[in-house]
């Protein structure tokens, strides 16, 4: 099995009052996490970010990816045109989820979309967050990496979306990051603290502990969704986080 993850991180113009200060502190977040053995230790030439990129450039990357399990992080604006959802690639470009997908040759994808679902003219209003993430080195173990990559072998192919909200939902985001990003990234490190044995956290676990998170600070106003794409599978078990 091998793994690729692409990070894309797109806040809007800076000094605006559209830009989107967190977006940097998620690709932090969200990278240390991965690296960390919790995350499954993924190694630098795993990972490559592509923010900043031309929607060419990205769909060319895209496409000459060969790898078993693509996973696809984006932290930045986006909105809900009909039944598409829209992610914004930088201040002039977009793309549909439908039409990213169109280009992954992996037989297993995890798309993860820290973004906001609501139409193109909705008001956006402003927010208040949550503090900093760490990832410790105490949570130092052996043999993290081939634990995840066993387990994503014998996950059903398919490609699962996690949102960060539901359609006509905003996703909060300040300084410190996205709140969705951020109760991903917390609830899988107290799934961690919690587990007296090996264990595993599924992409589905980790979005129904933060549905739960969430669920109560934003006061039902932010409720993510995850859904499958191309899979037998109702819901596609990859693997998020181990122990």
């Amino acid at each position: 099995m091998t793994r690729k993850a692409i990070m894309i991180g797109s806040p809007g113009p800076k000094n605006s009052a559209n830009y989107l200060k967190g977006v940097d502190t998620d690709l932090h977040h969200f990278v240390s996490f991965l690296k960390s053995p919790i995350g499954g230790s993924w190694e630098d030439p795993e990972i490559e970010d592509l923010s900043d990129y031309t929607l060419e450039n990205l769909i060319e990357i895209i496409q000459e990816i060969n790898t078993d399990y693509l996973l696809v992080y984006f932290s930045g604006h986006g909105y809900q045109y009909l039944k598409e959802t829209i992610i914004a690639l930088n201040d002039t470009e977009t793309i549909s989820i439908t039409n990213l997908i169109s280009f992954i040759k992996a037989s297993k994808a995890l798309i993860i979309l820290d973004t906001c679902r609501k139409g193109i003219h909705d008001e956006y209003e402003s927010f208040t967050g949550p503090e900093s993430l760490s990832f410790k080195s105490t949570l130092n173990q052996p043999n993290t990496q081939e634990k995840f990559m066993n387990i994503l072998a014998e996950s059903h192919d398919g490609i699962a979306i996690a949102y960060a909200c539901s359609v006509g939902e905003i996703s909060n985001d300040t300084e410190l990051g996205g709140d969705y990003t951020y109760s991903l990234l917390k609830t899988s490190l107290e799934w961690y603290a919690n587990q007296n044995n090996e264990s595993v956290l599924s992409i589905n676990g980790a979005n129904d502990l933060t549905h739960q998170y969430l669920k109560f600070k934003s006061n039902f106003n932010q409720n993510p969704q995850l859904v499958s794409v191309k899979g037998k599978e109702e819901r596609l078990n990859f693997p998020f986080a181990i122990k």
